[in-house]
């Protein structure tokens, strides 16, 4: 099983093997269906233990509204190009760091499990502190060449319906990276105005409850377009 994030349908499931595609709540909160767990060498900890879940976060004790489940211990770790065979089905890890350092996507035949590069209207999100934006974008540029190269057929995200085509995963690919550089240009208006970008709509366009939690969501983003330098990456595409 990749992932075990989908609540009460999981809870009478057991499997040999669970496979983390990331370390987010979402994605680990029933890894105890598994008899064994596996994720990226650079996840693991945060899949496996509450301190380095909370230090991640940067939420301090606020991040105890996402945790409802047992932390369940990592017995292998993975790394990019690893395959993976379970009764003569290979599941090959592509490492696409970004969304976590460790976040990876699976490609099963012609099929890839995209995990959080969602391809969501909302976009990328890169609110923790272990979240780097270039990677994310350098990220969703090697599976522009994977997909189609190895002509992926469907494409199966976390979160929203799956996508079925070559072109038209590809299609939703690059809509997905624009939203980067699209908040990346609007950072840079806002501070070069004498603006503080924050709470301007550049990430949420309204902030959901708790406003507290998205707000420093939104902040960590924010800085991080700060912190790193986009131009000739969307200079790139265009």
């Amino acid at each position: 099983m990749i992932d075990t994030g989908a609540g009460d349908a999981l809870r009478d499931v057991r499997v040999e093997w669970v496979l983390n595609s990331h370390w987010h709540e979402d994605h680990i909160a029933l890894n105890g269906v598994g008899r064994r767990v596996a994720a990226h060498y650079l996840d693991a900890d945060a899949v496996q233990d509450y301190e380095e879940f909370k230090r991640r976060y940067a939420l301090g004790d606020l991040v105890k509204l996402f945790v409802n489940f047992e932390f369940k211990r990592v017995d292998r770790t993975f790394e990019d190009g690893e395959v993976f065979e379970f009764e003569g089905v290979q599941v090959e890890v592509l490492h696409t760091p970004g969304h976590s350092a460790g976040h990876c996507c699976f490609v099963i035949g012609d099929v890839i499990f995209l995990a959080d590069i969602d391809l969501t209207p909302f976009g990328p999100w890169y609110g923790c502190i272990d979240c780097n934006v270039r990677d994310f974008v350098l990220s969703i540029e090697r599976l522009k060449k994977e997909i189609s190269k190895r002509r992926i057929s469907l494409a199966i995200p976390s979160h929203g319906k799956a996508i079925s085509g070559t072109e038209e995963i590809l299609r939703r690919l690059d809509d997905f990276l624009a939203k980067i550089f699209e908040r990346d240009r609007k950072v840079r208006e806002l501070v070069r105005s004498g603006e503080d970008p924050v709470g301007k709509g550049v990430i949420y366009k309204k902030l959901p409850e708790p406003k507290e939690i998205f707000l420093h969501f939104e902040r960590i983003m924010i800085e991080k377009h700060l912190a790193t330098s986009l131009e000739e990456l969307y200079l790139s595409e265009s």
